[in-house]
């Protein structure tokens, strides 16, 4: 009876709402219930280490996992709220990445005669109406820098200077007015899908995996798009629960991280490679957001950026 109860003990996991909680319930979650006996209880979240440290002081060994993006869990790691393991590489660290998903500028193709690009995206003479971004200066200040001309091979040098990071500030001035804002993945997706933004930027596979209808309305500029990645953290009250530890180790193996990636839409369509004339074939590489230099100065450029974001 005790190994029946056991066997039969549900594990929560905390995740993205929307297309990603999907996705991952499809071919992450169910099929791991079905290996192992575990029922999962998926519950989502937006994410930051401050709503971990929360969940941990007032429900402590409630969590068997939680999907934070790498930067994120770099810092939550630092705070002591994740368990630590050894890697390839003798370091120790809290996670790696298991899954990579692009961040792009999506517009509503009724809009726009031909594709906007960033520079488009801040001309709001030529284009009125709302712009969606995310409350968050990672992806946010590396599209001000894009917009404004930045090479993005230069992104994070420009970035760790002063003058730089004034430079990303004073572009996003000149679009402030302007910004929905949003602070989750399935809240990128929602904006633009209920006509709340013109443009906007979104993670792709929220977009492209919308009904048919609403995918064609919208174009999607995969140049100068971001690649943001994911991982699995183990929280601190769960290192030594094996059904916690053995389910986030189940969920970084290759075959795993495969599986969403393959699930995950993420390629252009044909109308947009047929529009681009040739610019998709093959398709440009994705500019990888910089975990390390976010781990190490989220703190004091978020700051920043909140305080910014938050006049009138």
């Amino acid at each position: 009876m005790a190994a029946r109860a056991h066997a039969l003990s549900s594990l929560t996991v905390l995740t993205f709402a929307g297309r990603i909680a999907q996705t991952q319930k499809k071919v992450l979650f169910a099929p791991y219930s079905r290996l192992s006996g575990h029922p999962l209880r998926c519950k989502v979240w937006n994410g930051e280490p401050r709503a971990l440290r929360q969940q941990e002081e007032h429900a402590p060994h409630s969590l068997a996992t939680v999907m934070m993006e790498c930067s994120s869990l770099q810092i939550a790691c630092d705070m002591g709220l994740l368990a630590k393991e050894t890697d390839s590489h003798n370091q120790t660290v809290c996670s790696t990445p298991s899954a990579s998903i692009d961040y792009a500028m999506a517009w509503d193709r009724f809009r726009f005669d031909v594709p906007p690009g960033w520079a488009d995206f801040w001309d709001v003479a030529r284009h009125p109406g709302r712009r969606s971004l995310r409350r968050d200066p990672r992806t946010t200040l590396e599209i001000a820098l894009l917009a404004d001309g930045i090479p993005a091979d230069a992104l994070y040098r420009v970035l760790s200077s002063h003058d730089g990071l004034n430079r990303a500030f004073m572009k996003l001035d000149q679009i402030r007015p302007y910004i929905a804002w949003w602070s989750t993945p399935e809240e990128a997706g929602q904006i633009l899908l209920s006509g709340g933004a013109l443009m906007g930027l979104v993670p792709t596979g929220e977009i492209l995996g919308a009904q048919s209808d609403s995918g064609d309305k919208f174009g999607i500029r995969w140049q100068q798009r971001l690649l943001v990645q994911y991982g699995w953290g183990v929280p601190r009250h769960a290192a030594h629960n094996n059904a916690c530890l053995a389910l986030t180790s189940w969920l970084e193996q290759p075959a795993q991280k495969q599986a969403f990636a393959n699930a995950w839409p993420s390629l252009p369509s044909m109308q947009d490679i047929a529009a681009a004339g040739g610019a998709l074939s093959p398709l440009p590489p994705a500019t990888v957001v910089n975990d390390s230099f976010w781990s190490q100065n989220l703190s004091t450029i978020a700051e920043r950026f909140h305080r910014w974001a938050a006049r009138p």
